[in-house]
């Protein structure tokens, strides 16, 4: 059995690909000889050069870049049964960092599953996050309350089969669902957490996918139980911070020594950073495939 992480990097004028980028370096920090592909849209657009070292297999969308005309990248989430290599497979956002994260085990607490996302998620202080905000829609519509940055799939087994099945039309017409199914109040834009767990309530699985996960921290500013009045939506901008060699998180007085860190803030990532991981590591291509 085939296991591997997924990340989806459709590049923009912003230079995305390097978020996922550093994300697979901390992955193979934690462990060389873990396999990792980038899903793109197009591979000599999107991929530039000193960055395709870091992955595996560099595979395009299988059915095209969807959200091409409106920019919201995240609704080709349900391509990626499609587009996986991996017989079992761990969907990671491009804006996270594995820090002495046990690959193997983690992959050892989601065997049991056949599609499974986190349903708890700490702050800095390591505290269960604030939800009101971060699932405002989902408590209001008593949707499942489930972390979507990170996914876990068995390709082949049927309850995969059918949440990618039914993500398909939820993704692609996500206005229309939104209509549909929220009637007093609906986000603003495009939210990729509200459509997948709008799709495990639509399949009534919420029991089937639900997943505890003691090492995921989120780092949504409005999560993190600050009391200040006015909160950015940047958490940079309020907290101090040390990344001291790539191996601890340090925000105020809390430390974040190992985990799986939602970070969202790209103003984190800097070129020290990315350049600390290139120097720790080997990342010689291995890469198996670019098609």
């Amino acid at each position: 059995m085939s296991k591997g992480f997924l990340l989806l990097g459709i590049d923009t004028d912003q230079d995305q690909i390097k978020y996922a980028y550093t994300t697979a370096l901390s992955i193979k920090t934690c462990d060389p000889e873990a396999s990792i592909c980038l899903i793109v849209a197009d591979i000599q657009k999107d991929i530039t050069s000193g960055y395709e070292n870091a992955f595996d297999y560099i595979i395009e969308l299988p059915f095209g870049n969807t959200a091409y005309k409106d920019g919201f990248h995240g609704s080709n989430i349900w391509q990626l049964r499609e587009a996986t290599p991996y017989d079992e497979t761990i969907y990671i956002d491009y804006d996270t960092l594995f820090l002495n994260t046990d690959i193997d085990h983690l992959w050892e607490n989601l065997e049991v599953y056949d599609i499974a996302m986190p349903n708890i998620s700490r702050s800095f202080r390591n505290q269960p996050l604030d939800r009101r905000q971060l699932f405002e829609f989902e408590n209001h519509y008593k949707f499942p309350m489930l972390y979507s940055n990170f996914i876990y799939f068995k390709k082949d087994s049927q309850l995969a089969i059918d949440w990618f099945k039914m993500a398909d039309p939820v993704f692609q017409n996500w206005r229309d669902v939104y209509t549909q199914l929220m009637n007093d109040k609906k986000p603003l834009s495009f939210n990729k957490n509200v459509l997948c767990n709008i799709v495990t309530h639509l399949l009534d699985v919420k029991n089937e996918v639900s997943v505890s996960l003691n090492n995921l921290y989120d780092l949504h500013t409005h999560s993190q139980h600050l009391w200040n009045k006015d909160i950015p939506d940047n958490w940079t901008d309020i907290l101090n911070y040390w990344f001291p060699e790539n191996k601890r998180l340090i925000i105020e007085n809390s430390i974040i020594s190992s985990g799986i860190v939602h970070y969202r803030d790209e103003n984190f990532i800097t070129e020290e950073i990315i350049n600390e991981y290139r120097t720790n590591i080997d990342i010689s291509s291995r890469r198996k495939t670019a098609s």
